[in-house]
């Protein structure tokens, strides 16, 4: 009888996902990981020989893709671009207050912390950071943004205004940053 499959990987990745959100990559340890996963310490270093490192690559991938995911599916879902670029702000922002700002996108803890101090951690974040402007700028191209150069170029502000205003509204305990920022990013989209 062959055993039940053990979901400790995705309890592992999970509990990871939410640390580097809170604490990033330095702040996080793979003692708290294990505890808090409730993974048996023996299956952790079977599964990531790489230890916390492999385990923090892994995670900032799943979330890329799943935020690229969220970009096409908000995409999909939206009549213009500005209520595309609106729902992704008002998604991002209200996330983070249902979090009591404690929580950012893993890719930009990991990144102000970590890189380019890991070469991994380094790689894994540049790869993160070209999906999300890549899916976004074919977002912005499907609604009309024709040059591929300003469509690139538009989605690079976007990822740069939403990844800042994720900051500053951590750091003020306050969504007024989304708020202050919104009016003057929408009219740079088509209608």
């Amino acid at each position: 009888m062959a055993r039940p499959k053990s979901d400790s990987r995705e309890k592992i990745l999970c509990v990871a996902h939410l640390l580097l959100c809170r604490q990033g990559f330095k702040g996080t340890g793979l003692a708290q990981i294990i505890e808090e996963s409730g993974a048996p310490r023996g299956s952790v270093y079977y599964l990531f020989p790489g230890g916390k490192e492999e385990i923090a690559v892994e995670a900032v991938r799943i979330a890329t893709a799943d935020s690229v995911a969220f970009i096409d599916a908000t995409r999909q879902a939206s009549h213009t671009a500005r209520q595309w670029v609106t729902a992704l702000f008002e998604n991002c922002s209200r996330n983070l207050r249902d979090s009591g700002f404690t929580e950012g996108m893993p890719i930009t803890t990991v990144t102000l912390d970590s890189v380019p101090g890991s070469a991994a951690l380094t790689t894994v974040c540049h790869e993160g950071y070209e999906s999300l402007v890549s899916a976004l700028q074919k977002g912005l191209e499907g609604y009309g943004v024709s040059s591929a150069e300003q469509a690139r170029g538009l989605a690079t502000l976007l990822l740069c205004a939403l990844e800042g205003a994720m900051i500053l509204a951590r750091a003020h305990q306050s969504l007024d940053p989304f708020q202050q920022i919104t009016p003057h990013l929408l009219p740079l989209l088509p209608e």
